[in-house]
């Protein structure tokens, strides 16, 4: 793993780091790069938020961009759920949406209630 740009945000509290991986096309996972990521940096993996990763056309480099932040409140804040939500497995991904639905459910059978008073 190279890192290849690197820059720094204080105000936001992260790091853009943009990263090659040689000879990793299609046999790295999300969950591994951004565990590679978090090692490289020195950081807590959870404080490691992958934005993109793209394989290079014709050779097996993988390029991939990621948002170091310094701490895991400073990731909550700011970066985006939906990012986070696509590391998931697909058995973790169903629960989540299973929870959101009961969350939901609640809700939306107190308001038809309110609106009647």
């Amino acid at each position: 793993m190279q890192i290849e740009k690197k820059s720094e945000s204080k105000v936001l509290d992260r790091s853009y780091v943009e990263v090659s991986l040689d000879d990793r096309a299609g046999k790295v996972t999300r969950k591994e790069a951004i565990a590679m990521v978090a090692q490289e940096m020195g950081v807590a993996a959870e404080n490691v938020g992958l934005v993109r990763m793209d394989g290079q056309s014709g050779t097996t480099k993988v390029k991939g961009v990621f948002y170091v932040y310094g701490s895991a409140a400073s990731k909550k804040r700011i970066h985006l759920r939906h990012l986070d939500e696509r590391t998931l497995t697909k058995e973790e991904r169903e629960k989540l949406k299973q929870e959101r639905k009961k969350a939901a459910a609640p809700a939306a059978a107190a308001a038809p209630a309110e609106a009647k008073k």
